[in-house]
């Protein structure tokens, strides 16, 4: 019986091997015989079809890099979040940071594909000056169909392991058959959800293009005299702050004075004050009388 569940789950197997193989090769053979059946319609009415844009159809990613000079980078920042809200997209992310007393910022924006372009005239017409774009476009077609390919493969293997469950279920089979059936459902169910997850990724990605923005502000458009770079209050809390530091000094200094150096200087000034006292004391001897030549 063993041998009997194993081949029935390889010849299920094969069967869902041989469909994806099937479905991978007529879908090129469709997509291919829809260009010459629309050639012959356009043939025989005597004029051209419109041409679709190169990109219809394909799963692209479209990442944009943007560093912009504006007039107020704070409103600028406001402005920025309503056109993401006005265009279907949202902010994912903000940094701000304070360069030489003026606000930058990097945002972060996802907007639908299609309105990308939109998004970009509008940033433009916000800024005063655009210093750096840079769009990459990642192509992920065939992955997508690949990974499409693989899961409409598990797909249609789990249905029928499902109904073979269900059949050897209704037939009592050994406990061992089932559950090795069971065991091979389950690692095709967790496949199948790694791989929606997946086409679920690439889907999203695909729908929203991201805009890293980088927001200066304009060197001529900035204030020649601003009013944060005087601040008279803090000046004075800083003087005041000098003063009493030095103020603690010169108490310092004082007390090391009176402890250290008076009871070292006093007993030598003392001393030096005696001896000078006793020089001053001693009476002043006479002169010793000249010595006279002889003769």
């Amino acid at each position: 019986m063993t041998m009997q569940r194993a081949l029935s789950i390889g010849l299920l197997l094969l069967v869902g091997l041989a469909g994806c193989a099937k479905e991978r090769t007529a879908a090129p053979a469709e997509s291919l015989a829809q260009p010459v059946s629309s050639a012959g319609k356009a043939e025989g009415k005597g004029s051209e079809p419109p041409r679709a844009p190169a990109d219809a159809g394909r799963k692209l990613i479209r990442k944009v890099e943007l560093e912009i000079a504006v007039r107020n980078t704070d409103a600028a920042a406001q402005q920025i979040k309503a056109l993401a809200g006005s265009l279907g997209g949202f902010v994912s992310d903000v940094t701000a940071q304070r360069v030489e007393s003026l606000m930058e910022y990097e945002i972060t924006l996802r907007v639908p594909a299609e309105r990308l372009d939109d998004a970009l005239a509008g940033l433009r017409k916000l800024s005063t000056r655009v210093d750096r774009e840079q769009l990459t476009t990642e192509d992920v077609t065939d992955r997508y169909v690949d990974t499409a390919a693989r899961l409409k493969t598990l797909q249609a293997t789990e249905a029928e392991l499902r109904a073979l469950l269900a059949e050897s279920r209704a037939r009592a089979r050994k406990v061992d058959d089932i559950m090795a059936v069971y065991k091979e459902l389950t690692e095709i169910r967790s496949e199948i959800e790694q791989l929606q997850g997946q086409i679920n990724s690439l889907d999203k990605l695909a729908a929203l293009s991201s805009i890293h923005l980088r927001v200066r502000p304009d060197e001529v458009a900035a204030p020649i005299v601003r009013g944060d770079e005087w601040r008279p209050k803090e000046t004075l809390r800083s003087s005041a702050r000098t003063l009493i530091q030095v103020l603690q000094w010169l108490a310092d200094a004082a007390i090391v004075i009176l402890v250290v150096v008076v009871p070292i200087a006093l007993p030598v000034v003392f001393l030096l004050w005696l001896r000078a006292k006793r020089r001053r004391s001693r009476p002043p001897q006479p002169p010793e009388p000249p010595v006279l030549p002889a003769g």
